[in-house]
């Protein structure tokens, strides 16, 4: 018997089915001898061998012997509609007709075959055929349901261990202890206070722990010194700073639109502001997504402050930032934002690559193509906003959100102003030129009017003929002078008039009306409605109109209902984070896993499909998810209760049996070195040299460029005036800043829930190079040289690796440090101002440039 699932993807990809009861249940006498005696010997001969589950392939996906295979047709969706010859495709495909792929591709079915299958679909399409159990499709349809990423999670009782005393906390320990016992792995030793707090510090805020701050850890003796910890980073503004980021790459946060005509997004930085402050509340997961999706149409909560709404409004930024080609417009540039907006909320939440059904059913995962146009009405229902101005290769701006208390007043006033403004430059435009032709006409009357004069000055009357004048009269001369005054009046006035109109544009310019800030948004279309499917991807061929709705894989009690006139957006937020979703929950436990591990408890973190790799501790990744659902959604929560654990705290040191058994440490028996993202070790290098700045910068360097290409634009302007985090710093797509591009900063354009680690030259070579490198040096030595209170070389060695590495030099260390600074001094211009500050600035680059000070390994 077929499952819920299935029923549901039949009733869609059939709708005219529902319309007209097919006649397989009650075919007429005629229609059975046509099926039988014309129809199913050509589907034998000519089809069968090519779309059959015996046959040599199931192209396209469609099978054609069974009923149930024929009506529901292939990945482009329903051939055939019963009652329906102009809606049949299967027909013109028969016919050879052009434009589609004619079947059978070799040879075209002789008339009277033709002329049988226009009679079979007029009299309903009746199949004496009997179904002999769930087609091919249906059934790895089926198979793929049972995947466990569509299972509900529930929660087990963690497993009794050996080792009883081991586990931390009973959950997250009790499931990794097992694992390693069942698999004879021992776990090593805990890592060392003073790797711990190197680790910590980096992964809750994303900075180096100062020597002050390693001190008043070691020397907290209180069993829960790190737990207090903990608490203490969790509330830092940093936080939001380190884990905003984490969630940035996942939406591909950028300020500039890509491809091919690469547009800056001056507004896109509020959106990055509101994730980082999300954060830093810890607002409940749930939330964070439902404003995400449909900030902009949840009801106002009571109490709510002015501040969280406009938040809830900048939220949906998420849905306009993608890339885009502004170039292009009409359905082609909707529909190429739409699949962007579906594989970015579908990834981000659920890790499901919903997109790979554009153009056909999924070939993996339980999503046929129905499904993602149902989705895509949705969003074709919804108006993107990421602003841009009308311009050459930009066919397609749109509103922006004004912000702040009097941001809409303001945003009114300045458009009421631009257009006072560009309407006196027009009539000034148009008054000039008035004003040109006047003065010529001017010029042409006096001209006229002289000539005439001297003309009527010397005529010479004729005695014999009085009245035979030679040349123009005194009246002609009258009437020259009357055009002339006119002409002069004209330019009089016209000229009053000009010098009134510029010293209107003057006053206008003077005193612009002031604009507040803006943020990119997207709202409801004032005619939401469902759409069809596109053929094969393509727009221009379509298909059956499928109603706004969500993934029917999943099944969900009471699942909202998208009323008329609404997009469906806060529909779909809901059903996203509904507690009966099995993935939404599950893949955030994951994604933070990762960022403390290095490795998901599911590696492909982006990825809970069916190609996607199996979870390596599946009842453990249940137990989480179903907690974080049931606390609250607590991002912070969950975070503290992975680094409190004995898992997180284990040491990085190899043990020889255990990589025997187990080298790529999928049983976490110990921390996973782990090299630090581009913007650690930018803000580590800031942090030692004493130059970051941890305000928040106001807005983005890019917003008083304009709207304009990037590559117009000199990459010194791209930079930030001041040193603050790297968070802050412009995310223009291709024109990323040297260091994110070296130390693999993920594509803006691309869902990225885990980073590239590579070890290539050009890494060693920058930072041995580079004038950032250099500079910072140089600021670090200048630092160390003004403590007072260190009172020889020795210390100074200690002291610059206590703040570049979070320890104290071995003796050997010590020793090759102070040669080297002896060395630079001796080979320094003893003239020279700078000797000590260029010997110190190496010791400090030979720091930078250690793989200690970019991986968080044990320390020594």
């Amino acid at each position: 018997m077929m499952n819920r699932w299935l029923i549901c993807l039949v009733s869609t990809l059939t709708l005219a089915v529902s319309a007209f009861p097919t006649s397989a249940a009650t075919p007429s006498n005629k229609g059975k001898q046509l099926f039988e005696s014309k129809i199913e010997p050509a589907l034998v001969k000519y089809c069968y061998e090519c779309h059959s589950k015996k046959g040599e392939s199931i192209e396209g996906g469609l099978e054609l012997d069974s009923p149930s295979g024929m009506m529901r047709g292939g990945d482009t969706g329903p051939m055939i509609k019963p009652h329906d010859m102009e809606h049949s495709s299967l027909l013109r495909m028969l016919r050879h007709e052009d434009g589609v792929s004619g079947m059978p591709p070799e040879e075209k079915l002789a008339d009277d075959v033709i002329a049988a299958f226009e009679e079979w679909i007029k009299l309903g399409c009746p199949d004496t055929r009997t179904e002999i159990g769930p087609t091919l499709k249906e059934q790895r349809y089926q198979d793929a349901q049972n995947h466990w990423a569509f299972v509900p999670p529930h929660k087990v009782a963690p497993p009794a261990v050996k080792q009883s005393t081991w586990p931390r906390d009973a959950v997250i320990d009790g499931f990794t202890l097992s694992a390693m016992e069942q698999k004879g792995v021992k776990p090593v030793k805990d890592a060392s206070r003073l790797t711990l707090v190197r680790r910590v510090y980096f992964d809750l805020i994303g900075l180096p722990p100062t020597p002050e701050q390693i001190d008043a850890f070691l020397n907290d003796k209180s069993p829960n010194a790190l737990a207090k910890l903990v608490d203490q980073l969790l509330a830092s503004p940093q936080f939001g700073e380190r884990w905003g980021r984490h969630w940035l790459d996942v939406v591909r946060f950028a300020e500039s639109s890509g491809m091919e005509f690469n547009f800056t997004y001056p507004h896109a930085w509020p959106y990055r502001n509101f994730v980082i402050d999300s954060f830093n509340q810890d607002k409940p997961y749930d939330l964070f997504l439902r404003e995400q999706i449909a900030g902009d149409l949840l009801p106002a909560q009571p109490h709510e402050s002015p501040q969280a709404i406009e938040a809830r409004r900048i939220a949906p930024s998420i849905l306009s930032f993608g890339p885009k080609r502004h170039n292009s417009g009409g359905t082609e540039f909707r529909m190429d934002i739409v699949d962007d907006q579906i594989n970015t909320v579908c990834r981000a939440t659920m890790a499901l690559t919903v997109s790979c059904a554009r153009c056909h059913d999924h070939k993996f995962d339980p999503i046929p193509t129905a499904d993602y146009y149902s989705l895509a009405g949705i969003f074709l229902s919804t108006e993107p906003m990421y602003g841009t101005i009308k311009q050459k290769y930009s066919n397609t701006p749109t509103d922006l959100l004004p912000l702040g208390e009097n941001g809409p007043a303001l945003h009114a006033a300045a458009e009421a102003y631009d257009k006072q403004l560009q309407e006196t430059e027009k009539k000034l435009t148009a008054q000039t030129a008035a004003l040109k032709k006047a003065k010529d006409d001017q010029k042409l009357a006096a001209s006229a009017h002289k000539k005439y004069e001297q003309l009527v000055a010397t005529t010479v009357v004729d005695p014999a003929k009085p009245d035979a004048l030679k040349g123009p009269s005194q009246a002609d001369v009258d009437r020259k002078k009357a055009e002339l005054e006119k002409a002069n009046a004209q330019v009089t006035k016209l000229t009053s008039e000009v010098t009134t109109l510029k010293t209107k544009v003057a006053e206008l310019k003077k005193n612009p009306a002031p604009r507040p800030q803006y943020a990119m948004t997207a709202r409801d279309r004032k005619k939401p409605a469902d759409t069809w499917i596109a053929v094969r991807g393509d727009f221009r061929e379509k298909g059956d109109v499928v109603p706004r709705g969500f993934l029917s894989a999943i099944q969900i009690d009471n699942t909202p209902k998208i009323p008329a006139g609404h997009s469906g957006r806060l529909e779909l937020a809901r059903w996203i984070t509904s507690e009966q979703n099995p993935l939404t929950a599950r893949v955030m436990v994951n994604r933070i896993w990762y960022h403390l591990f290095g490795r998901g408890l599911v590696p492909t973190v982006d990825n809970f499909g069916l190609i996607g790799k199996q979870p390596s501790h599946p009842e453990l990744l249940d137990d989480l998810a179903l907690q974080f659902m049931q606390e609250g959604w607590s991002t912070k929560r969950m975070i503290r209760q992975i680094v409190l654990s004995r898992t997180y705290q284990l040491s990085s040191t190899p043990d020889p049996a255990n990589l025997e058994i187990d080298p790529e440490n999928h049983l976490l028996w110990r921390a996973t070195p782990r090299r630090l993202e581009a913007e650690a070790i930018r803000d580590a290098i800031l942090t030692v040299s004493g130059q970051l700045i941890l305000d928040r910068p106001n807005g983005s360097t890019v917003t008083p460029l304009g709207d304009k290409l990037a590559r117009s634009i000199p990459l010194e302007k791209l930079q930030p005036p001041s040193n603050y985090r790297s968070v802050y710093l412009p995310v223009v797509r291709d024109y990323v800043p040297e260091l994110f591009d070296l130390f693999d900063f993920p594509s803006p354009s691309l869902v990225s829930g885990t980073r590239a680690v590579t070890n290539v030259p050009a890494q060693a070579l920058y930072l041995r190079n580079s004038q950032f490198i250099t500079d910072e040096a140089h600021h670090a030595a200048q630092r160390l040289l003004a403590d007072k209170q260190l009172k020889n070389d020795a210390a100074r060695v200690d002291l610059a690796m206590r703040r570049a590495l979070g320890r104290t030099p071995t003796p050997e260390e010590r020793t090759g440090a102070l040669q080297l600074v002896q060395q630079v001094r001796q080979s320094s211009d003893p003239k020279s101002k700078t000797v000590e500050v260029d010997a110190w600035a190496a010791w400090f680059q030979t720091l930078f440039m250690t793989a200690e000070f970019r991986f968080l390994v044990d320390a020594r």
